[in-house]
């Protein structure tokens, strides 16, 4: 079947055009050479209704959800780990916790990676007959991200873009790094691909002389690479900011203080198996890009989140949500068009 990589060598004659296609692809945690052609719907999108962005960033949007869900009385407990998911007359009724405590429920939402689930099910799988399944592993082979949050002295110019992708020199030598060179080898990348952010936000900022900018590149999961190693970690953030050079003249002259987040910090801060980001579902592939369906084979039980259908990304996530909710409210009949 075509992919990603195999649609843009033949439309495309430039090859700037092409890195700037794959970079979309790569952006979302997909090797461009495996995903299918479908992937090209991605950018497509972008290009012809836009991004968004949240003034604040994305903490921003996660208070807010957060206020409103309590506007609605909804109660949190946070730093609550859940050691097992009750069942009660054939359906989940509730979650244990690590105190022993038992919260009691008509229904449980996961959105944790459905590989994490047997231990908590009594070592049963969650899926159903012919469903799905999820990929062993670190996260089934998911890259993960390595972000730098920068914090600069000086004033950000009123020309400057809000966002710019700095393309790898080596194209290949970049994929093999993060997807693996079919011997099992993964490793930091010596030059990647980085996206630099730097939004016109003034929330994000202390005042009008400094800048925030944010520096992300995708990179192997946790586990194929030891992403606990601090100087390794630094080495790559370093080259993260030798990229973004380009993109912001003066960079390293005008820096105060980095902040480094690892695939290893995210993998300790949500449970994420090897601090993997999940990519969004797409058609083809025999199914390769697909994720387990929301309903699962314990009545009562259902999977939301990134990890399950229609998968990752802010967007598909919150369709994953509204889709769980419709199921609780109006039954395992019910069908989103409707």
């Amino acid at each position: 079947p075509p992919t990603l990589a195999a649609v843009a060598r033949r439309e495309l004659k430039d090859p700037r055009a092409v890195a700037l296609l794959e970079s979309q692809a790569l952006a979302h945690g997909l090797d461009p050479r495996s995903a299918p052609a479908a992937a090209t719907v991605l950018p497509y999108i972008e290009q012809t209704f836009g991004t968004w962005y949240v003034r604040g960033g994305m903490r921003a949007l996660a208070d807010a959800l957060h206020e409103r869900c309590r506007q609605r009385k909804v109660e949190f407990h946070f730093d609550a780990e859940v050691t097992g998911i009750v069942e009660k007359d054939g359906r989940a009724a509730g979650v244990e916790l690590a105190d022993g405590t038992v919260a009691e429920a008509d229904a449980v939402v996961s959105g944790i990676d459905p590989v994490l689930l047997p231990p908590l099910l009594g070592g049963q799988a969650p899926w159903r007959e012919g469903d799905v399944r999820p990929e062993p592993g670190a996260g089934g082979g998911t890259p993960g991200r390595l972000t730098v949050l920068l914090a600069l002295r000086g004033a950000r110019p009123e020309d400057t873009t809000h966002r710019t992708v700095v393309h790898a020199p080596d194209r290949e030598a970049e994929l093999a790094a993060v997807f693996g060179d079919g011997h099992g080898l993964r490793e930091p990348c010596p030059h990647p691909t980085v996206t630099v952010l730097r939004p016109d936000d003034p929330t994000v900022r202390p005042d009008e002389e400094h800048e925030a900018v944010t520096l992300t590149a995708v990179v192997a999961p946790h586990g194929p690479v030891d992403w606990t190693d601090g100087m390794a970690a630094e080495r790559a953030a370093q080259r993260l900011i030798t990229a973004a050079e380009a993109a912001i003249p003066g960079l390293r002259g005008r820096t105060l203080w980095h902040e480094v987040r690892t695939p290893a910090g995210t993998q300790a801060e949500t449970g994420a198996r090897g601090g993997a980001v999940p990519g969004p579902v797409l058609a083809g592939a025999d199914g390769a890009f697909l994720r387990p369906a929301n309903v699962t084979r314990l009545p009562g039980l259902y999977l939301a989140g990134g990890w399950a259908h229609p998968g990752g990304g802010l967007a598909h996530a919150g369709m994953s949500g509204a889709l769980v909710a419709g199921l609780i409210v109006e039954g395992e009949d019910w069908r989103g068009s409707q």
